[in-house]
Parts: structure tokens; sequence; C-alpha cells
């Protein structure tokens, strides 16, 4: 029962997220212009297409008895074409210049689509977890967000219940004694991560961006790192530059070293580097490369 009402206190939380979004995305007046510009582009192909069935033959050139003509199909490919072109390269141009909006629209989309056709893998983990060892099987833990806003991390519990009751806040180990047995396979498969679906659609976090650190870390990391809150310009992410091109981070000398690849996709985001960054990450996860 208890899982059964956690399951739909989330559905309600994902309803209004989706809800707010829509209503955000269209209050912008960005979503509005983008539809706007791809309506005029298709009508204006739609309208080429149609007349060219009212015309038989189009003369390019005449010289005496010889004609040079365009069949109705050739043009109206042609046309197409054209017009199909610049409906293209104003899409393109409109992802470009609203990099952001685009991006959290993606986030969402992909995250919606993903919790959906992952639903049954949930509830194996589920199952596995509370099998596994006593307590919930999801884990919640405080991160920062964009603009040091905190916010609850969902994750597949991998330790033991109360793993920090007797040491505080700490960053894992390798071989940590704290993990269960399924968490140190769900922590190699990075399969521990995929609750933070839900946090995407909240718009807590993105699917590309900079680790969320635990709030507790913040202060001691700012001391010994000048320019450590830089990172928290943007949304934070389940992968990322750092995460997939630097192992696991468990020190201050790790976070300084993360903290220039953060700084670097922040300095150079763009579609393209998402891009590598999801194929750097797929690597990750299929030999569980960097996971702790």
């Amino acid at each position: 029962m208890n899982f059964l009402k956690q399951i739909l206190k989330e559905f309600l939380s994902l309803h209004f997220a989706w809800k707010n979004y829509i209503k955000d995305a269209f209050s912008s007046g960005k979503l509005r212009n983008f539809f706007i510009s791809l309506t005029i582009g298709v009508s204006a192909t739609v309208l080429v297409w149609v007349s060219q069935l009212f015309i038989k033959n189009i003369s390019v050139y005449a010289q005496g008895e010889n004609v040079m003509s365009v069949s109705p199909t050739t043009a109206g490919v042609f046309s197409a074409w054209l017009v199909g072109g610049s409906v293209f390269s104003v899409m393109v141009g409109a992802v470009r210049r609203n990099y952001g909006f685009f991006k959290r629209a993606f986030d969402f989309i992909f995250a919606s689509g993903c919790l959906v056709m992952l639903f049954p893998l949930f509830l194996i983990i589920w199952f596995l977890v509370k099998v596994d060892s006593d307590g919930p099987a999801f884990f919640r833990q405080v991160r920062l967000g964009k603009n040091g806003k905190t916010f609850e991390m969902l994750k597949f519990r991998t330790m033991r219940d109360n793993a920090e009751f007797e040491t505080g806040p700490v960053w894992t180990q390798d071989d940590d004694p704290r993990e269960t047995r399924i968490g140190e396979f769900l922590r190699k498969s990075h399969l521990d991560e995929l609750p933070q679906l839900v946090n995407m659609i909240r718009g807590d976090m993105s699917l590309i961006g900079p680790r969320p650190e635990r709030p507790e870390f913040r202060k001691t990391i700012c001391l010994k790192i000048p320019g450590f809150d830089e990172r928290l310009r943007i949304r934070p992410g389940l992968t990322g530059l750092a995460q997939t091109r630097y192992h696991y981070g468990a020190s201050l000398k790790d976070a300084a070293r993360k903290l220039r690849y953060d700084m670097l996709y922040i300095k150079k985001k763009c579609w393209m580097l998402d891009f590598q960054i999801v194929l750097w990450t797929f690597g990750r996860v299929l030999t569980g490369e960097g996971a702790r």
C-alpha cells in the first residue's frame, strides 16, 4: 500500500509538472512564435503543391519550334524542395537561437517517454531492492540545483537504510561497506539513477549538465576551490562532460578537476556537444566505467 501511495503521489506531481510546463511554454511566447513560423512554412509548401495541380506545362525557354518544358511533377518537386528547405532552415534557426528553451522541452519529453517505457523495469528494481534489504526502495537526498536552489534528488537505494547515521555526510568510496548486494550492481550499471527522470520532468535537473553537489559539501569546496559556484549557473545533469570524461570524484582534488570540465561545458554548450556526451554516456553505461 505504501508503494501504491508513493506512486500516486509521484504521478500527481508529474501531472502538475506537465500542466505548469505547457503553461509556461506558451506564456513565454517562444513556443508560440516557433509554431507560427512553422505554420507559415508548411502552408506555403501546401500552397505550392496545390497550385501544381492546375498547371499542365510550364514553358521555360522557347526558340522557334523548340520548346523546353518542365513537367508539373518536376516543378512541384523543385518548389517543394525550395520551400521545404526554408521550413527546415526556420526550424533549425529557432532551435539554435533558443537552445535553453528547446533543451528544456527535450528533457521534458525524453524523461516522460522513458518513464512510460521503463515502468516495468522500475517495478523489477523496486522489488529487488525491497527483498535485498530493509528500508524504502527509493532514496531521497538534498542536492544543489540551478542558482543554488536545493531540491530532493531521487535514486534507488543502494546502501543500507540510515547509512550516514553514524558518519554523517561523506563521499562514497570504492568498495563501500555500506552498499547492499543489489546496490553494488545498480551502481555499476547506473540503474540507480533512473528515478532522476522524475527530477528532469520537474525541472530540477537536465539530461546533460554538471553533477548536482550536496549542500553539506558546498562551503568546504568553495573555500578550497574558488569559482566552484559558477557551475550552478545551469541545471545539473543526469550525465555531463565531467561525468563522462573524468572518473567518479570523491575528494577536493577530484572536484577541482571536474570543475574544469563543467566550466568548459557551460562555455561551449551546444547540440553537437550534447550529442557527443550522450554517446560517451552510453559507452560508460555498457562498460560500467566510472560507477561507484
